[in-house]
């Protein structure tokens, strides 16, 4: 599909809930949003204004006629229809995760007969005057990777759709949906794992940036360290300043480094040292950094990451990986989708996905 016949899509699916009158966005939006030359917009606007389906008037705009408005049944309910608009907003920068979950989502939305339109933005500003450039759609999509997000950023969302659902266990308490998950049961499934692998000295290293399912892993690994089974096996949590990036990447393998060479502070002979480790994108470059500071996994020290099931390159058919498959998500975040639709007046909630193990031979295990 050619970009015009997408932006000529996604405005026939908003003509089916536009009213007489609205507003279509500005062609300099459209431009920017579809990736677009003038031109190129101005075709598409022409088959549409052909149909019927807008209509452009000089000096006001270009406004929806409200022909593509669905019949009204006799009940006046309105009758299904196909072809509803999703808004797939996201942040431009995005993590391996974050792409395959879009990717399949949008996907999945496509083959079910409706109709996507993925916007980037920048921060909550650029965000606010995107929205405000878009008619009503069906249903909006967010994933914010990590970002905060403003209330108005939130309220502008709600003046142009009635259903949200969050990709991600960041913002819960209030009528939105949310599909998600939370590091607090891998933490302590790896934890409890490499303490019967026979280790004796246990890290945990993460971003020090602030965000729910990060912290409820935190939270767990801070319990372990103080019950009386776990607390002597578990060092201080090391929290990394960055989220994942290269200046992310370099800072844990310093760490890592430096907790391999370093004295045990219980048995400076014998010691088994083990790492936790989220935020993770390349297995590959990560070993090639250990092995070029001279540490060898896992015999100078055991890592385990905290990751995604289904993505291979973080863990580069090498590492053990405790964590959530990114394809579940997506297949969570489109049926809350549909549930949504079917059900309008269903109970809003937070819903965590199933975690996954995946062996690798990255961690040491103690000869019985």
């Amino acid at each position: 599909m050619s970009k015009i016949e997408k932006l000529q899509d996604y405005l026939k699916s908003v003509a089916t809930s536009a009213q007489p009158g609205d507003r279509l966005p500005t062609v300099r939006s459209l431009m920017r949003d579809f990736k677009l030359s003038q031109p190129g917009v101005q075709s598409a606007l022409k088959a549409l204004k052909d149909g019927g389906l807008i209509d452009a008037q000089i000096g006001r705009g270009t406004f929806f006629t409200g022909a593509g408005v669905p019949l009204t049944a006799p009940t006046g309910r309105v009758a299904s229809r196909r072809g509803r608009s999703v808004i797939l907003l996201r942040r431009p920068i995005a993590t391996q995760r974050a792409r395959l979950v879009m990717d399949r989502l949008q996907a999945m939305v496509m083959d079910g007969g409706d109709l996507t339109l993925e916007v980037g933005y920048s921060d909550a500003e650029h965000a606010r005057h995107v929205l405000q450039s878009l008619p009503r759609f069906d249903a909006c999509i967010i994933q914010n990777s990590f970002e905060q997000m403003p209330v108005e950023m939130l309220s502008a969302l709600r003046r142009k759709t009635d259903n949200i659902i969050v990709d991600g266990a960041w913002l819960v308490g209030t009528d939105i949906d949310a599909i998600g998950f939370e590091w607090g049961r891998p933490v302590e499934h790896a934890t409890r794992l490499l303490l019967s692998r026979g280790h004796d000295e246990i890290h945990f290293l993460t971003t020090a940036r602030s965000f729910l399912a990060n912290e409820l892993g935190l939270h767990r690994y801070r319990q372990l360290r103080e019950e009386a089974e776990t607390a002597p096996f578990l060092q201080e949590p090391s929290l990394i300043p960055a989220l994942p990036s290269k200046e992310f990447e370099l800072a844990i393998l310093e760490r890592i480094a430096a907790i391999a060479r370093s004295p045990s502070p219980r048995s400076p002979s014998r010691s088994r040292k083990a790492m936790l480790l989220w935020g993770v994108e390349s297995g590959q470059r990560l070993r090639a950094g250990l092995f070029a500071r001279g540490i060898k996994v896992p015999d100078d020290i055991s890592i385990l990451l905290l990751g995604r099931s289904d993505i291979e390159t973080e863990r580069d058919s090498f590492f053990h990986l405790v964590g959530y498959s990114a394809l579940e998500q997506a297949e969570a975040l489109y049926a809350r989708l549909k549930s949504r639709w079917e059900d309008p007046q269903a109970p809003y909630g937070l819903t965590f996905t199933q975690m996954h193990e995946v062996e690798g031979a990255s961690v040491w295990t103690a000869t019985p």
